[in-house]
């Protein structure tokens, strides 16, 4: 969790803006993370994921995707689902999550190639159609159809390789 400096209300790591006063959050840290709770023996404790830490779970993303191959980790905050596709000008339906900037296009991603969309039984992707489909662990979906996904599953949008980041938590 991350503390907004000017109202001091608590959001989720990967915030942009505080929900309550509009603050601008991008540089603000982590607030540090507590010790094991006491008497308990499961090793859990306050701020712990729902699924094993990673390299990859640095960022403190509670839902995200990393990009296959680069440093980036895109964060998917706020809502229950979120359309994955490249952004072109003059376009009139623009994608949630714009996969533009990692050479989408020349990966064969379509303009709105999925969606993701968050359930209270778990995190589901589908392919909306693609041009050059949608796998999961090398599973190609079929189109229409919701798949099940979780924390590390890799997920390719044509070419482009994504790595599914979850805390999701059901």
């Amino acid at each position: 969790m991350i503390e907004c400096p000017s109202c001091k209300h608590q959001q989720f790591v990967g915030t942009l803006y505080c929900i309550e006063c509009g603050t601008r959050l991008i540089h603000v840290s982590p607030l540090p993370a507590t010790g094991p709770v006491e008497g308990r023996t499961d090793g859990v404790h306050p701020g712990s994921p729902a699924y094993p830490e990673g390299p990859e779970l640095r960022t403190g993303a509670l839902l995200g995707l990393r990009v296959v191959g680069t440093d980036a980790v895109l964060s998917l905050l706020g809502r229950v689902n979120y359309t994955l596709g490249i952004s072109i000008e003059g376009q009139a339906v623009i994608p949630d999550v714009d996969l533009g900037p990692f050479d989408a296009y020349n990966h064969g991603v379509s303009r709105i190639h999925a969606e993701m969309q968050l359930k209270p039984d778990g995190i589901y992707i589908i392919d909306l159609d693609s041009a050059n489909g949608t796998t999961v662990n090398g599973t190609l979906l079929e189109t229409i159809t919701p798949a099940a996904i979780r924390h590390g599953d890799l997920i390719q949008l044509g070419g482009l390789s994504l790595q599914l980041i979850s805390r999701y938590q059901r």
